[in-house]
């Protein structure tokens, strides 16, 4: 079973949860997914991972509640627990050697690139 340790609401169909999954967010890389069960009755449903914090061994999910597992998954608050939380699965997105742009960017200054 794995713990829903955050939940938002960004809009009336949307969700992010934070799911506590120690061993997915060890190994999750960019472009991954997962594969959620709400309870033992339950499809298995595969979800993109948003985000990850390995220090904390939690996993971000946003999902759109458009069907019976997703509503299912939308009616659970933090402290409910989620049957299998299984990956992460998938092909990584290659990034290395990609650049991106620096965050810290304050006006008048121009961007500069950092590499990933």
């Amino acid at each position: 079973m794995y713990k829903i340790v955050r939940k938002k609401e960004l809009n009336s169909a949307v969700t992010l949860m934070e799911i506590e999954a120690p061993f997915v967010a060890r190994k999750a890389k960019a472009g991954q997914f997962i594969i959620f069960r709400v309870d033992e009755q339950g499809e298995r449903v595969p979800l993109t991972i948003a985000g990850y914090d390995r220090e904390k061994g939690t996993v971000s999910i946003i999902f759109q509640k458009v069907g019976f597992s997703t509503n299912a998954l939308g009616a659970l608050n933090e402290g409910d627990y989620i049957q299998d939380f299984v990956g992460p699965l998938g092909k990584p997105t290659e990034i290395e050697g990609l650049k991106k742009p620096k965050s810290d960017i304050h006006e008048g200054e121009e961007a500069e690139e950092e590499e990933y």
